[in-house]
């Protein structure tokens, strides 16, 4: 039996309680896949350190040098 045909099975045998508990962690899924693929970030951090890495100064310096200019 495919997966399909055992998933409409199960949820033909169900009770009311029991299709109520199950709609909610449908929507459970759908809420998570959706928050789940906004917070996607633009690059890994691989892909940064490969990008950074032909850099010869130092960013930390740099910053710091910045914010002693600041105060």
């Amino acid at each position: 039996m495919k997966i399909k045909e055992s998933i409409y099975d199960a949820v033909n045998t169900m009770n009311l309680n029991e299709l109520i508990f199950l709609y909610e962690q449908i929507r459970f899924f759908e809420k998570k896949k959706n928050v789940s693929t906004k917070k996607k970030p633009r690059f890994s951090i691989e892909d940064i350190l490969e990008m950074t890495s032909s850099s010869e100064s130092r960013w930390a310096d740099a910053v710091i040098e910045e914010r002693a200019e600041r105060i």
